[in-house]
């Protein structure tokens, strides 16, 4: 008995505003850091990170509680390993110009949708699979998992800039783990019939007309 109060309480924790809070001060964390980095070399890759990040930390604050969090321990450490994989890569191994250039691009673009589908959630917004609402707007409409479709691409943009045999490799293991992780959302989100429907009716998790 003793054992299901403490499981309740972490659930209750994480449920909670004041976890959303510590979220929020985590990824202003980060970022921070882009803003240092700003003060000693201006970027513009750096301006749109730290768009993104403030954002991110915005939506943990406004987000909705929600009704059913799931408390697998599997699926916050594939939240986990995925939201932080770009520190995975090794940045050491450069490739030449034109692989810098279409790289930045991949992370440009793979950050302007990842934004856009995190401003759609809304208060919806999480990353772990819980249940605080359905968002079909935007992206939604054409794909289920627009954000995790555009992390990986900022991935992809990653293994441009840096090509090697290591980091082919955990760009595949990256990719095969935003799978398992949409499903474990997925999981979550039937429990709304308002999901189900959707589901339904966009049949595609990352690629239009693909999966």
């Amino acid at each position: 008995m003793a054992a299901d109060a403490g499981f309740g309480g972490l659930e209750r924790f994480l449920k909670s505003f004041v976890f959303s809070a510590l979220c929020a001060v985590v990824w202003g964390y980060f970022g921070a850091s882009r803003a240092r980095a700003l003060v000693h070399d201006f970027s513009w890759m750096e301006v749109v990170w730290l768009a993104y990040n403030v954002t991110i930390s915005a939506l943990f604050l406004v987000r909705s509680r929600p009704s059913q969090l799931s408390m697998k321990p599997v699926h916050w450490l594939v939240a986990l390993l995925t939201s932080f994989s770009g520190l995975f890569f090794a940045r050491g191994v450069a490739g030449g110009a034109t692989l810098v250039l279409v790289g930045d691009v991949l992370v440009l673009v793979g950050l302007a949708g990842s934004g856009t589908a995190a401003v759609a959630l809304g208060r919806n917004y999480d990353f772990v699979p819980a249940l605080r609402g359905v968002s079909t707007g935007w992206l939604f409409r054409y794909i289920r998992h627009p954000m995790y479709a555009a992390s990986i691409i900022i991935r992809l943009g990653y293994l441009t800039t840096h090509l090697s045999a290591y980091n082919c490799v955990v760009f595949l293991i990256m990719v095969w783990l935003y799978d398992q992780r949409a499903g474990f959302e997925e999981q979550i989100m039937r429990n709304d019939p308002r999901y189900r429907e959707y589901e339904n009716r966009v049949r595609f998790r990352f690629v239009p007309g693909l999966r």
